[in-house]
């Protein structure tokens, strides 16, 4: 999709790090401007279909309330996550009309839903992949061969470099861990 393409790679290393994707040379002012006039190009799209559909615009149509329904359908679905949107806006558009019953404790049981989906599940519905393993404090290091920053095991012509031992070795091995030696 749009992340995995030339133009999703570079908007996702200029979030990251903007300095670091300058010096790989990725122009980020020329990406920053695309993203604004992309963003803007669908904001105006939304626009149309709106006015389309209701008719007339006014400023009394947004309300303080509507910026707080689609930041909790970001939340609630998780951030980053295009299918936890589409689950976020089920949960604050579809649910509260299901609901109906309950117009006179709505903004009761939806703070106490928020609260608990902080507590219980606080990188949303469906977060990323990658913001779920920020939020679970998740580095990375079990992928790592080897261990949690270790150099990877050098066992019978290991890796051409690598310090022979087990895979506790290295930079980011524990103290007092068993050294192996040639």
């Amino acid at each position: 999709m749009a992340k995995d393409s030339r133009i999703g790679r570079a908007w996702s290393y200029i979030r990251e790090d903007e300095v670091a994707a300058a010096a790989m040379g990725i122009d980020t002012g020329r990406y920053k401007v695309l993203a604004f006039a992309v963003g803007g190009a669908l904001a105006g799209v939304a626009g149309n279909l709106y006015a389309a559909k209701m008719g007339v615009i006014a400023p009394e149509s947004f309300s303080f309330w509507e910026s707080v329904v689609m930041f909790a359908i970001v939340i609630l679905g998780g951030t980053g996550s295009i299918p936890g949107v589409f689950l976020g806006t089920f949960a604050m558009v579809v649910l509260p009309q299901l609901f109906r019953g309950l117009a006179d404790y709505r903004m009761l049981v939806f703070g106490a839903a928020m609260v608990v989906l902080m507590i219980v599940r606080p990188e949303g519905l469906w977060p990323s992949r990658r913001w779920r393993l920020a939020m679970r404090g998740g580095d990375g290091s079990a992928a790592v061969p080897g261990g949690a920053g270790g150099w990877p095991a050098a066992a019978e012509g290991g890796l051409p470099g690598a310090p022979a031992g087990g895979a506790g070795d290295g930079p980011g091995a524990a103290a007092g861990g068993a050294a192996g030696g040639r």
